[in-house]
C-alpha cells in the first residue's frame, strides 16, 4: 500500500508541476484568452453555492491556474473575481473557486484560428486534466463531466493535430492521449516546455535502458545457441573420428571434425582461419553440418 501510495503521489506532483507551467504561458494574441476562458468555464467544475445568474463559480485545484484565469479574463475585460486566493498557501489540496461571467464568453467550442484551439485546449487541461508521471507510464487524459463534454474534448484534441481516445473509468467518461510522443506533442503545444524537456529525459533513459537490454538478451540468445551446436558438432565429431568410422570421411571433413574436436569453444569463424587453406565460415559451417549428417545415419 505504501509504494501505491508514493505511486500516486508522484504522478500528482508531475502533473501538478506540468500544470503550473501551464499556467504560466502567456497568451500573445487578444482572441487567446477568450478561447482559453471558454474552454475552463465549460469543462471545469462547477461549484454551485455561488452560481448566479450570468455568472458561474469554477473550482480552480491550483493556485497557479486562478492566477492564469484571472489574468486572462483581465486581458478580454470579462468580469472575473477570486475566492480564498492566498498566496501563502499555494499547495496541491488548496483549490480556488474563481467566478466568471460566463454570459459574455464565445459559446463555440471550438475556436477557428490554430493559437486559439491551442488556447482552448489549455484551458481544457487546467480545467479537468492530468498527465501521468513518465516513469510510470506516457498518458494524459481529460475527465469529463458528460459524454458530451468528452466528445468535445477529443474533436479539440483533433484540430490540434493530436489523436485522443474516449473511455469511461468509474462509469465516468474521459478522453486521453496516449504515447511519449503524442503527449510531448500536446504538452509542447500547451507551452509546458520544461515538463516537455523532463518526459524526453526520461524516454531517452528508458529507451536507452531497453537498447542495452535487448542487445544483452540477443547476444546471450547467440551464444546459447552457438554452444548448443557446438555440443553437437563436438559429439558427432567423436563419434566419425573412431579408427572404424573415420574412413567414411572425406579429407575436408576429416580436418573440420579433427579442429571442432580440439577446439570446442572456437566459432565458425576461428575454425576457418586455422583450417589449411583458410576456409570462409559457410564452408566451415557446411562441412560441420555434413560431419552431423553422416554421425546421425551412423547412429541410425
Amino acid at each position: 500500500m505504501g509504494f501505491v501510495r508514493d505511486r500516486t503521489a508522484r504522478m500528482k506532483v508531475f502533473s501538478a508541476d506540468a500544470k503550473d507551467e501551464i499556467a504560466r504561458a502567456p497568451f500573445r494574441p487578444d482572441c487567446c484568452p477568450r478561447a482559453f476562458l471558454a474552454a475552463f468555464a465549460a469543462l471545469g467544475r462547477r461549484d454551485l453555492r455561488s452560481t448566479k445568474s450570468g455568472e458561474a463559480t469554477i473550482r480552480a485545484p491550483r493556485v497557479s491556474i486562478a492566477r492564469a484565469v484571472l489574468k486572462a479574463a483581465a486581458q478580454v475585460h470579462i468580469r472575473a473575481h477570486a475566492q480564498d486566493l492566498d498566496t501563502r498557501r499555494a499547495r496541491e489540496t488548496h483549490s480556488v473557486a474563481v467566478t466568471l461571467d460566463v454570459q459574455t464568453l464565445a459559446k463555440r467550442m471550438h475556436p477557428a484560428r490554430a493559437c486559439c484551439r491551442r488556447a482552448w485546449i489549455r484551458g481544457a487541461f487546467l480545467a479537468c486534466g492530468s498527465v501521468a508521471d513518465p516513469t510510470r507510464g506516457y498518458h494524459l487524459e481529460f475527465n469529463a463531466r458528460d459524454d458530451a463534454a468528452a466528445r468535445a474534448i477529443a474533436a479539440g484534441l483533433a484540430a490540434v493535430g493530436v489523436d485522443a481516445g474516449i473511455s469511461r473509468r468509474r462509469k465516468k467518461p474521459l478522453a486521453y492521449v496516449k504515447g511519449g510522443q503524442a503527449v510531448a506533442d500536446l504538452l509542447a503545444q500547451m507551452g509546458a516546455t520544461q515538463t516537455v524537456l523532463s518526459l524526453d529525459d526520461v524516454r531517452a533513459r528508458r529507451e536507452t535502458k531497453n537498447s542495452i537490454r535487448r542487445t544483452v538478451n540477443s547476444e546471450a540468445a547467440n551464444a546459447a545457441r552457438a554452444g548448443t551446436a557446438s555440443a553437437r558438432q563436438l559429439e558427432a565429431a567423436t563419434t566419425l573420428l573412431h579408427p572404424a568410422r573415420v574412413h567414411v570421411l572425406s579429407a575436408a571433413l576429416r580436418e573440420a571434425a579433427r579442429l571442432r574436436h580440439a577446439h570446442p569453444d572456437l566459432t565458425l569463424s576461428e575454425l576457418g582461419r586455422r583450417a589449411r587453406p583458410v576456409v570462409t565460415k559457410s564452408s566451415m559451417a557446411y562441412r560441420l553440418r555434413e560431419i552431423e549428417r553422416l554421425a546421425h545415419s551412423r547412429r541410425r
